[in-house]
């Protein structure tokens, strides 16, 4: 039975969207290993009862029926759940079904492992946080309170409405993104490729010698840990562009600010434009005075704001700062965890803190758009901005000048002479490479020749100009 319906968010429209594309995209997935023997009939019962507790996991979409696509809470659903020896089956969910999660568990004789898997638009990562360590916390103690949350996920949705219709947040967004930089990152010869889009990730755990500088660094300045690590994410998106006006896309959060916040699942995510100068001299704090400007508007859909902007997609880079401090409260010892996300983005760069791990810095990347050489190497970057080193490494420097050393003696005549010469030495050389194009040097000379034929059969001469349409 349907208890309640109301609209979907931007961001969730925008999920299913993109998933309906390629079946696979904002389907994600956490694997915990749990030291302990698993007790089938115990996590059956946490399952029934975080479903009891949560919307959020009774919770389908209908996109076609009402006049615009709303989700619907279900009075019950049950979480389906596999245990097997073998790794899980991943697929694409059913909107019109609740659960968009499903459960599996692969045994061992002294642990486990409990893979959690779920559709991105029900769950931000807060929640699958908060999820797993209420599901750990009833597995291991039966009888605790299935009282709903005080807050729940509708909330937003009328929150994200009354910005919409609101003049005073659509002119903030318009005044960030006018006359915005491209904020593209450079991509190497022959990319973007083709073929299927997979998400890369590369994870860098960072020494506790930089972290504990960084914490005392924003404690120096009076900012969060947050401010400093997107200040570095800016610098380095200033190095890589050459560009210091730098437009990157921030994550933000909308959860209730209440007690209840913390414990209620859902979509509480949004993307939203942050820009600003990365020369200038207090760029820490400017980071720290931009996010809370934003704040009242943080929940102003990207959709909306790429239109005033008139350009989609308006961000090319992201970052985000994940402090996961709500694992560990079950009694069970957590051996190791593993998160994989499937998003449309073609650069993320995330800080994680999980207890027990420290801060990492992890980028996903779109396998089509970047090498994995090129992300390194945008790694390597980043670490050295946050241990405050701004410039590029004596590796880069001299790579550059290498690059640069391109002085050679002209053998004199015109250019397409030249070319029609090297068109005779090399005819099947590479000439030209454009957007994953390539032209040998035979094809540009002939194309060349078709070109000036074509000019002089319409009475062309020489030395006359001829218009070029751009």
């Amino acid at each position: 039975m349907i208890v309640d319906a109301y609209p979907l968010t931007a961001l969730q429209a925008g999920m299913l969207y993109h998933s309906e594309l390629d079946g696979v995209t904002f389907h994600d997935h956490t694997t915990l290993t749990l030291r302990g023997r698993f007790d089938e009939a115990a996590l059956v019962r946490a399952l029934g009862e975080v479903a009891a507790r949560h919307e959020a996991l009774r919770t389908s979409f209908d996109l076609t029926t009402f006049s615009e696509p709303v989700q619907l809470v279900h009075d019950h659903a049950e979480i389906p759940l596999t245990v097997a020896a073998t790794a899980p089956e991943y697929g694409p969910f059913d909107w019109s079904a609740a659960p968009l999660l499903k459960v599996h568990v692969r045994p061992e004789a002294d642990r486990f492992a409990l893979t959690v898997y779920f559709h991105h638009a029900i769950l931000d990562g807060w929640s699958v946080a908060a999820l797993v360590n209420e599901l750990l916390a009833r597995y291991r103690t039966a009888g605790l309170p299935v009282e709903p949350p005080g807050a729940r996920f509708r909330d937003l949705v009328a929150v994200e409405k009354e910005l919409v219709a609101s003049p005073q947040a659509a002119q903030f967004w318009r005044d960030v993104v006018a006359d915005a930089p491209d904020g593209r990152l450079p991509r190497m010869p022959g990319y973007p490729t083709s073929g299927p889009r997979t998400v890369g990730v590369l994870a860098t755990p960072l020494e506790p010698g930089l972290v504990a500088g960084l914490e005392e660094r924003a404690a120096r300045e009076r900012v969060p840990l947050r401010s400093v690590l997107i200040a570095a994410h800016l610098r380095v998106l200033h190095l890589v562009t050459g560009d210091p006006d730098v437009l990157t896309g921030v994550l933000t959060h909308g959860r209730p600010e209440s007690d209840a916040g913390d414990e209620v699942l859902g979509l509480f995510l949004n993307t939203v434009p942050l820009r600003l100068r990365a020369d200038a001299p207090e760029l820490v704090r400017g980071v720290f005075d931009a996010e809370v400007a934003l704040m009242p508007f943080r929940q102003y859909p990207l959709f909306e704001i790429q239109r005033a902007a008139g350009r989609s997609p308006l961000l090319d880079a992201h970052v985000d700062f994940r402090d996961f401090h709500v694992y560990g409260g079950a009694d069970l010892t957590i051996e190791d965890q593993d998160f994989f996300e499937q998003t449309d983005l073609a650069f993320s760069a995330a800080f994680i803190r999980t207890p027990g791990h420290g801060l990492s810095l992890t980028i996903s990347y779109d396998t089509t758009q970047f090498p994995a050489e090129q992300v390194e190497r945008y790694r390597d970057l980043y670490v050295r901005a946050l241990s405050g080193q701004a410039g590029p490494s004596p590796e880069d420097i001299a790579a550059v000048a290498e690059w640069n050393a391109t002085d050679r003696e002209h053998p004199g005549g015109t250019l397409h002479g030249l070319v029609f010469e090297q068109a005779e030495r090399t005819p099947d050389a590479t000439a030209l490479v454009f957007e994953g194009d390539r032209l040998t040097y035979r094809e540009l000379a002939q194309r060349a020749r078709a070109v000036a034929a074509h000019l002089r059969d319409a009475g062309a001469h020489p030395d006359q100009p001829v218009g070029v349409r751009m």
